[in-house]
């Protein structure tokens, strides 16, 4: 079939033409329809162009009621159906510039509130330090007492240490006089060891010989007396000998005694002249000594007086180690808690800090971000609106991007486009509804992880306001859209040339030939509040904890929740696949586990119109239940 290109702007400027030229038939000479570039889309010129046209068509179209008016009803809907699409593209660039303006004002505020909650956080710890100063004021002069004393008594250590150093000198230069003496007393010492070596050989000697008389007296004895009788004579003889031995050896004793008596005496009058000496010496020493004594006293004194201030020196530390800890714990505590805001009920901290700002910043704060965006231009008016929180404000995704934003353009005759975008739970899946100029509504689904295609294909789902799919398209990755398939009227279906894998059903709506629609978008796209999480445990926590029953037939298990009203929940799970049903056994939802371990939501019942008693998605087996 050959597809003919028509100019849609140049069609609808047509149609209003046709229309002015079919009411100028019936109205007074001299009456003109004007004809405004504004009746059409945002492209003036165009509209401008096809207005030099107008004369022309007058004069072409000047018969025929009904032919005139069937061509401008089709020519109208041809032009509604530009103004449409060239809307949309409007609405795209629209939504962008209202995002920037949103962003800058966003960005605005965001740098606003850093700065003023940067100055609360700086009020807040000044007060706190100021709570903390008279405590650390109190401490830092009883540690200036403390230094105080520790310097005197430093002082005072350093005097005494110079009263020791002076004491070592004199007692050195003292030793130092008395070493002459100390060199005779070594000298006298050696000389009595050596006269004590000597005299003890003189008595040695002596008695040596004396034994060698005596050995020779006694040996005579013996020869005299041995085998006989001696004499009187010679007995006296013998006894005489001995006194006379006995007298020498006695005389010979005296003579060296007196010797060594007199070499003796001689040392010690050198030893007592000597002491003599030593002993001038004595009031100098007592007097050193009595001073060491002294300073040792005081030196005991100050290492007293020390440990007294090392005690004193304890609990100051311990008690500024509590408050460092204390204010360090209040800054820790401090820095995790929000900035002050008036809604928190505190005192505002600038209050105490006049310095850094008064009662209340001097900055002036930007505007709000804007929760709508509007503009009339000289092609109509736009207006975009951003879904709002309880609060308020723009509900937006982890990302920071509106969840919702509905874009409506209104040209200049009354014509509106409406267009609405919201992103789903799951990244990059989005649902956009538009409305158009003719009231009709579509519904485009895009899914950004499909499971069919694999990885980073997406599919695009464009719907009517029924849910009916259209159209299916699909995107592989760094690629552009491209349509896969198109919903036919019933009679073509022979020949419609479907792709395998997407279902089809035909539906008959009054006034058109009965259609064969596509598969409907997965529910995790259409359907915003499942029964169950992913996790297979009920979304709505008013249930019961539920309890499971193993070992069903196909290795499934079934959890049965309860609400408190007494319905019943049932959620089988058995391999890739899950069930949640109802207590009469009716499938409400069926999960699907993907290549990637993950489940989503495949079919829901809201998706379908129930026909008859049998339930759209079945029920779960008996063994099941």
């Amino acid at each position: 079939m050959t597809r003919v290109s028509i100019d849609y702007d140049l069609m609808y400027v047509l149609a209003r033409h046709v229309w002015h030229l079919r009411d100028e038939m019936d109205v007074p000479a001299g009456l003109k329809h004007s004809f405004e570039a504004s009746d059409i889309g945002p492209r003036q010129e165009t509209a401008g162009e096809l207005a030099n046209f107008s004369s022309a068509w007058k004069k072409a179209f000047t018969e025929g009621w009904q032919v005139m008016t069937d061509l401008g009803n089709l020519l109208d809907e041809i032009g509604k159906a530009f103004y449409d699409g060239d809307a949309q593209t409007t609405a795209g660039a629209a939504s962008m510039a209202a995002a920037y303006q949103r962003q800058n004002v966003k960005a605005a505020n965001d740098g606003y509130k850093q700065r003023q909650d940067a100055l609360y956080k700086r009020a807040e710890a000044a007060n706190l330090e100021r709570r903390h100063r008279p405590g650390q004021l109190y401490l830092e002069r009883q540690q200036r007492e403390l230094e105080k004393k520790r310097a005197a008594l430093q002082k005072e250590q350093d005097a005494q240490a110079k009263r020791q150093e002076d004491l070592t000198q004199r007692q050195n230069e003292l030793q130092k006089r008395q070493e002459p003496l100390r060199q005779r007393q070594d000298e006298l010492d050696r000389r009595q060891q050596e006269l004590w070596r000597r005299q003890k050989a003189e008595r040695a000697e002596l008695e040596a010989g004396f034994a060698a008389k005596q050995d020779a007296l006694d040996k005579e004895r013996a020869a005299l007396t041995a085998g006989r009788q001696p004499s009187r004579e010679q007995m006296d003889e013998l006894r005489r000998k001995q006194q006379d031995l006995w007298q020498e050896q006695e005389a010979a004793q005296k003579a060296l005694e007196g010797k060594q008596a007199k070499e003796q005496n001689g040392l010690n009058g050198e030893r007592d002249a000597l002491r003599k000496e030593q002993d001038a010496f004595t009031p100098e020493w007592d007097e050193l000594d009595k001073k060491q004594h002294d300073l040792w006293k005081d030196q005991a004194a100050t290492e007293e007086a020390q440990k007294q201030l090392d005690k004193d020196q304890e609990p100051l530390t311990r008690r500024a180690e509590d408050m460092q800890k204390a204010y360090a714990a209040e800054q820790e505590e401090l820095a995790k808690k929000p900035a002050w805001t008036p809604e928190s009920g505190e005192p505002n901290p600038l209050h105490m800090n006049r310095e850094l700002g008064g009662d209340a910043p001097a900055e002036t704060p930007p505007p709000p971000v804007p929760t709508a965006y509007e503009r009339d231009d000289d092609n109509g008016h736009t207006k975009i609106e951003y879904k709002l929180n309880a609060d308020g404000e723009i509900e937006v995704d982890k990302n920071g991007n509106p969840v919702e934003t509905t874009t409506t353009i209104t040209n200049k005759n009354g014509l509106t486009y409406t267009e609405t975008y919201r992103s789903l739970a799951r990244e990059g899946d989005s649902v956009t509804t538009t409305q158009g100029s003719d009231g009709k509504v579509t519904k485009v689904y895009v899914d950004a992880n499909d499971e069919f295609y694999g990885k980073g294909f997406q599919r695009r789902y464009v719907t009517d306001e029924k849910g009916n799919t259209l159209q299916v398209w699909l995107k592989a990755p760094d690629g552009d859209w491209t349509l896969q398939n198109e919903a036919k009227p019933a009679e073509d279906s022979e020949d419609s040339g479907d792709e395998p894998g997407l279902d089809v059903g035909t539906v008959a709506v009054a006034g058109q030939p009965p259609m064969q629609y596509l598969e409907r978008p997965p529910a995790y796209l259409t359907v915003d509040k499942p029964m169950v999480d992913a996790t297979g445990k009920p979304a709505d926590d008013t249930f019961s904890p539920g309890k499971t029953t193993s070992n069903l037939p196909g290795d499934a298990t079934r959890t049965d929740y309860t609400n408190p009203d007494g319905s019943g929940l049932h959620v089988v799970t058995a391999g890739i696949s899950r069930y949640v049903a109802d207590d009469k056994g009716e499938i409400q939802e069926v999960w699907q586990k993907n290549r990637y371990g993950d489940w989503y939501l495949k079919d829901s019942i809201t998706q379908h119109e129930r026909y008859g008693d049998e339930p759209p998605l079945g029920m779960i087996g008996e063994n099941w239940r």
